[in-house]
């Protein structure tokens, strides 16, 4: 049985379909094809707002501040990102609110950035000035876990009894407040120590 003859002109242009299919030049456009979801997805995620956390220490430092006018606190928060871009969120400013049992809370003001450091002449600790309380940046590669100074207002100090303390943190990008909260008890012991004649003294307690 005779073969079946095709025509010149179409075989030639079969070789030539067969020759770009060989050259692959449908390949730059599959991957810009399959390149428009993946984009997509990235600008989801560069444009999601950051996500942040707060973690409390587990101390706190109390001093009554009787030659300063007003008890204060030392505490140590962190901010962590937790976010899945880039983006930096601001913590503009911290409030802990101090509340003893049957009474309104007071604010206590975050005024000063500090580090902890040894005292020469009496071999035990003190705090040195770092920075005053300015915004605080956080990102995916930068955390930030200010030894930050409270302050209450002029005239108030501890007395003995249950407290719960309320730290609050405002943040600039998601305009959504951070907050965590923490009890503390102070004993009489604990009030006549801190009342000490002399140079003000803190006492240290654990964090529930």
């Amino acid at each position: 049985m005779a073969g079946v003859q095709v025509p010149p002109a179409l075989a030639r242009k079969g070789r030539d379909a067969f020759r770009r299919f060989i050259t692959l030049r449908w390949v730059p456009l599959t991957a810009a094809l399959l390149s428009l979801p993946l984009s997509g997805a990235a600008i989801f995620i560069s444009l999601q707002q950051p996500e942040v956390i707060l973690i409390l220490p587990d101390q706190i430092r109390v001093a009554q501040g009787r030659e300063s006018g007003a008890a204060y606190v030392y505490l140590q928060p962190a901010f962590v990102s937790t976010g899945r871009n880039e983006r930096i969120e601001v913590v503009r400013d911290m409030t802990l609110e101090v509340t003893r049992q049957g009474d309104e809370f007071v604010a206590f003001s975050w005024s000063q950035q500090l580090r902890l450091v040894s005292d020469p002449e009496t071999g035990g600790l003190n705090y040195e000035y770092v920075a005053d309380a300015i915004p605080l940046l956080i990102s995916p590669r930068d955390a930030a876990a200010p030894l930050s100074l409270f302050g209450a207002p002029q005239g108030w100090f501890f007395a003995p009894g249950g407290y719960s303390f309320r730290l609050l943190a405002d943040l600039v990008v998601t305009g959504q407040p951070l907050s965590d909260e923490f009890t503390l008890t102070i004993g009489e012991q604990d009030i006549e120590f801190l009342e000490q004649p002399g140079p003000e003294r803190f006492l240290t307690f654990p964090i529930d």
